[in-house]
């Protein structure tokens, strides 16, 4: 009890010094790191961590550059110079990042607190029907050979990838998205293989030949990353998360952020300076949020049906030019050229749609409460029980609390993911031979997971 009251102590004087002193940001993030490692989960892939890579990245390391390069007086060296101005961000907004946070923290926390004593548990001989996983791993290439010729051809996206990742893709959504179910089926199905092989490295040969060329056309900064982590899944539902373990995750992160940039921007990045400056400006969402609070009124169910347009679209009865993403239609409002030219879209983060539909402060905690069920019970279902049909779809839950924080909790696609997953957990029944859930385990104890 102590511990809690002086953690209630230290936060409420840093809401203060956020209240009242300058870059106030500075203390949000200590805020937000007081809190993680206070209550910091035991279970790698516990979403807590998910939220906490989120505000580390968007909240701590975005603003504090920016405050480290502003005591420096750095002279800054890409061409648009600074554009990310910590130091003026409101404070409403800086109330409601940390309010948000909370919310989704502790819900997190309280909805996930029933655990297994991994000690206990016993593995299963499970099977990969070899048909099935060769068919689906040829396929993989043949789509993807398709996809790179109807999206301009590989000279293209050798000579210009990183137009021709914004502009050539266009018109082929259908496929894109066949591509990326195709992927995550057929790396989660390596990745059991890897896990029960005796002869590892061969099929971490196979998992690379595949995991790349399906990356390199669907987004290979954040889709290598998220391939590997679906790769790795078997292994890191079973890991405690040590301090050393965040430290790792970390180095490996920004190495392969580096890398996806180098290869996404044809080098631009390179330098030290300018990838440095690059991660102050790649990681603006706070500053896009600023826009909106300082510009209009919070208001009701603005843009949450914005998930309907789509389907209505399809069927006739919405005109083509409805709006259908939040970040879309902000785009076009303060950044039109940009969305005219080669309809790259800037991404509000989550409190942007809070405070559109739910009034910010007052409403968020509803809907921020709900999502943290479902996420806590999928959870507990494929991590905590082992389920290996639910795991993949975990995985993309689990990654995509980032995209959730950075965009919307219904965004236009919902009605993609609900098919993409059904997709996915048949295809798993079917490839999947297991004598028993993946862990039994009769020993259930009561501790944060």
């Amino acid at each position: 009890m102590w511990k809690f009251s002086f953690y209630l102590a230290v936060i409420l004087s840093l809401n203060i010094l956020m209240a009242t002193a300058a870059w106030g940001s500075a203390y949000l993030s200590l805020v937000i790191l007081i809190t993680y490692f206070t209550f910091r989960p035991v279970n790698v892939l516990h979403p807590n961590n998910m939220v906490f890579g989120y505000y580390g990245l968007y909240v701590i390391l975005s603003s504090t550059l920016t405050l480290s390069l502003d005591i420096i007086d750095w002279d800054y060296v890409l061409p648009w110079g600074q554009h990310v101005f910590w130091k003026t961000f409101s404070k409403y907004l800086l109330f409601q990042a940390e309010f948000t946070f909370f919310v989704l923290f502790f819900s997190f926390r309280s909805f996930t607190k029933e655990s297994l004593n991994l000690a206990h548990q016993v593995e299963p001989v499970v099977r990969i029907r070899p048909i099935i996983f060769g068919f689906l791993y040829l396929f993989s290439f043949f789509m993807v050979a398709w996809f790179i010729q109807v999206t301009g051809g590989l000279n293209a996206w050798i000579a210009s990838y990183s137009h021709t990742f914004l502009t050539g893709r266009g018109g082929h959504g259908l496929l894109n998205l066949t591509l990326i179910t195709l992927g995550n089926i057929v790396v989660y199905l390596l990745a059991l293989k890897l896990y029960y092989a005796k002869k590892k490295w061969l099929i971490i040969f196979q998992a690379l030949v595949a995991m790349v060329p399906l990356s390199f056309v669907t987004g290979v900064k954040s889709r290598f990353i998220f391939l590997l982590i679906l790769l790795l899944s078997p292994y890191l539902v079973k890991l405690k998360l040590k301090f050393t373990t965040l430290v790792i995750f970390a180095v490996l992160f920004f190495i392969l952020l580096y890398v996806g940039t180098l290869v996404r921007t044809e080098g631009f990045y390179a330098t030290a300076p300018f990838f440095l400056e690059m991660l102050i400006g790649y990681f603006n969402a706070f500053q896009l949020h600023d826009l909106i609070v300082t510009s209009r009124e919070p208001g009701l169910l603005q843009t949450v049906f914005f998930v309907f347009t789509k389907p209505l679209q399809m069927l006739g009865l919405v005109n083509a030019d409805a709006e259908f993403d939040i970040s879309v239609m902000l785009t076009k409002e303060f950044f039109p050229d940009s969305w005219e030219t080669v309809n790259a879209t800037q991404q509000w983060p989550l409190d942007t749609e809070l405070y559109l539909n739910y009034f910010g402060f007052y409403f968020s905690w509803i809907p921020l409460m709900v999502y943290a069920l479902w996420i806590s019970w999928i959870y507990r279902a494929a991590v905590l029980q082992r389920n290996l049909y639910l795991m993949p779809i975990f995985i993309i839950e689990f990654a995509r609390i980032f995209s959730t924080l950075r965009g919307t909790l219904l965004p236009w696609a919902t009605p993609v993911y609900i098919v993409q997953y059904v997709a996915i957990y048949v295809v798993c029944r079917l490839a999947i031979q297991s004598s028993k859930p993946l862990f039994v385990d009769t020993n259930i104890g009561h501790r944060n997971a």
